[in-house]
C-alpha cells in the first residue's frame, strides 16, 4: 500500500510533488501527500523470458526514433474507452477520470515512468522509451497485472460497485485493525496533523453523542462544562470533582481553537478503546452527575472523532491507491497495444493476416490430401475394371499376318475381299474380314448360313474324296 509522507499545508498548487506522488484530500482542512514506493515499479529486478526479450529488442530496433515517439503516445479517449470496457464499477471509472484530469492540469509526475501531457496525451519518459529492457518489463511484467488487479476488486452483485465506492463503506464500523494499518503508513508529520483536533468539529461530535444517548439537562450541562475546561474556556480549579489526570496527554490552544493529542500509539489505542462500545452497541440512556464522569464522556467523544477521522483517511487512501493502480495499468496496456500496432505496420502484415494465412495454408494442405485420396481411389477402381474386361479382338491386318505365319504352304487362290483361300488339294478356308467389303465370290452373301453355301461345301468335299480314291 502507498504511504502518506507529507501534508499540503500551503495548498496543493504550491507543494513540490515528486515522482509517484499525488494529493489525498481528507476533508476541507486536511490534504496529505500520498506516495507509491519504487519497489512496486522496479523495472530491473524481475526475471524475464530471454527469448521474448530478444524478440522485443529486435522489434524495438525496427522502429525509428520518430516512429517510436509516435507509438509511445495514446490519447485520453483510448484510455477511457478501455476503462469503460474493463471496469464495471461506476465509482472507479469516475475516480480514474478525475485523477487523469488532475494530472493534465497539474503536470505532476505521479505515474512515473508514465507521463501525462497538458493536452491529455499519455506517454512514457524518454529514459524508459530508449531502454528496450525497461520497456519490455513495463509492458509485459507490470502490464500483465491489469486484469489481475481488476478481478481482485470485490464487487456488489446488485449494482457492480466495489466495496470502496459503495454507500456502506462510509459508515463507521466496529474498531478493527484498519486504524492501526493506516497509522503505520503515516509519517510523523502526518500523525501530528491527524491528532490535531479542531475544537468546533469535536463539539459537533459531542452534541450528536448527547442527543443519541438522551442525556438529561443537568448531565448535558456537566458534559459541556467538561468540554469547555478542555478547550481552555473555563478554569478547572473552580470545578469541584475535576480530575486533571483524565486530560493528561491533551493540550489545547485557545487562540487557534484546536486540541493537540499525544501522538504515541499506546495513547491513541487507549483513547480509541473508549469509543469501541459506541460502534458496537445501540442507544442507551446515560448520565454524568459529576464532572469527572463528564470528563470521561468528553474523552469518549474525542475517541469517536479520532476514529472517524482515521477511518476516513484509511478509506480515502485505499480508494485513491486503487484508482492510481487502475490508471497506471490501463495506460501501460494502451501503450503496449500502440507499440504492437506500430510494429505490425512496419512489418507490413498484421497478426490477424498472419493467422488467416496460416489457416489458409492448413486448408490448402488438407484439400491436397483429400484430392490425393480421391485420385488414388479412382485409379484403384479403374485398375479393377480393366482386369474384368476380356482381351480385345484382333484387327483384320493382324489376323491375316497370323494366318500367313501359321500356313507354310503357298496360297494358290484367294479372294481379296472375303479372304477365301483354296489350296492345291481343293481345301477351302474362309476368313471374314469386314462386313462392309463387297465380296465377288459366288455365294458370298451367306457363305455359311445359306443352302447354296452348304451345297458348295458338299461339292468341294466330294471332289476331295474323288481325288483321294483315284490316288488310292
Amino acid at each position: 500500500m502507498a504511504r502518506l509522507v507529507a501534508v499540503c499545508r500551503d495548498g496543493e498548487e504550491e507543494f513540490p510533488f515528486e515522482k509517484r506522488q499525488i494529493p489525498l484530500y481528507i476533508d476541507d482542512t486536511l490534504t496529505m501527500v500520498m506516495e507509491f514506493s519504487d519497489n512496486m515499479l522496479n523495472l530491473d529486478g524481475h526475471q524475464i523470458n530471454g527469448a521474448q526479450l530478444k524478440q522485443f529488442v529486435q522489434q524495438h530496433g525496427m522502429l525509428k526514433q520518430q516512429d517510436l515517439n509516435i507509438a509511445m503516445m495514446v490519447t485520453s479517449r483510448e484510455v477511457f474507452s478501455a476503462l469503460s470496457q474493463l471496469v464495471p464499477c461506476v465509482g472507479c471509472r469516475r475516480s480514474v477520470e478525475r485523477l487523469f484530469s488532475q494530472l493534465v492540469e497539474s503536470g505532476n509526475p505521479a505515474l512515473e515512468p508514465l507521463s501525462v501531457g497538458p493536452t491529455g496525451v499519455l506517454s512514457v519518459t524518454r529514459a524508459c522509451m530508449t531502454d528496450a529492457k525497461k520497456l519490455f518489463t513495463l509492458f509485459y511484467v507490470h502490464g500483465s497485472k491489469l486484469n489481475e488487479t481488476i478481478d481482485a476488486i470485490p464487487k456488489s452483485k446488485k449494482n457492480k460497485r466495489c466495496q470502496l465506492h459503495s454507500l456502506d463503506t462510509h459508515k463507521p464500523k466496529p474498531l478493527g485493525g484498519c486504524w492501526m494499518d493506516v497509522w503505520e503508513l503515516m509519517s510523523q508529520e502526518c500523525r501530528d496533523e491527524v491528532v490535531l483536533i479542531d475544537s468546533s468539529c469535536l463539539l459537533e461530535t459531542l452534541e450528536t453523542y448527547l442527543r443519541k444517548h438522551r442525556f438529561c439537562t443537568d448531565c448535558k450541562n456537566k458534559v459541556l462544562r467538561a468540554y469547555n475546561i478542555l478547550i481552555g474556556e473555563l478554569d478547572c480549579s473552580k470545578e469541584k470533582g475535576y480530575c486533571a489526570a483524565l486530560y493528561e496527554g491533551l493540550r489545547c490552544c485557545p487562540h487557534e481553537r484546536h486540541i493537540h493529542v499525544c501522538c504515541e500509539t499506546d495513547f491513541i489505542a487507549h483513547l480509541l478503546g473508549r469509543a469501541e462500545p459506541e460502534f458496537a452497541g445501540g442507544r442507551r440512556e446515560r448520565h454524568a452527575k459529576t464532572i469527572d464522569i463528564a470528563q470521561e464522556e468528553v474523552l469518549t467523544c474525542l475517541g469517536i472523532h479520532l476514529y472517524e477521522r482515521l477511518h476516513r483517511i484509511w478509506q480515502k487512501l485505499r480508494a485513491e491507491e486503487q484508482t492510481w493502480q487502475m490508471l497506471f495499468y490501463l495506460g501501460i496496456d494502451a501503450l503496449r497495444k500502440s507499440f504492437e500496432m506500430a510494429i505490425e505496420k512496419v512489418q507490413g502484415i498484421s497478426r490477424l493476416e498472419q493467422l488467416c494465412e496460416e489457416l489458409s495454408e492448413e486448408e490448402r494442405v488438407r484439400e491436397l490430401k483429400q484430392e490425393k485420396k480421391r485420385q488414388k481411389r479412382k485409379n484403384r477402381r479403374k485398375n479393377k475394371c480393366a482386369c474384368e474386361i476380356s482381351t480385345p479382338l484382333q484387327t483384320p491386318g493382324e489376323t491375316t499376318k497370323v494366318q500367313e505365319e501359321e500356313t507354310s504352304e503357298p496360297v494358290e487362290n484367294s479372294c481379296k475381299d472375303c479372304g477365301t483361300m483354296e489350296d492345291a488339294n481343293g481345301r477351302v478356308e474362309v476368313i471374314v474380314t469386314n462386313e462392309s467389303t463387297s465380296c465377288t465370290c459366288p455365294g458370298s452373301e451367306n457363305l455359311l448360313g445359306s443352302p447354296k453355301t452348304k451345297k458348295g461345301m458338299y461339292t468341294v468335299a466330294e471332289k476331295y474324296l474323288a481325288n483321294s480314291e483315284i490316288k488310292l
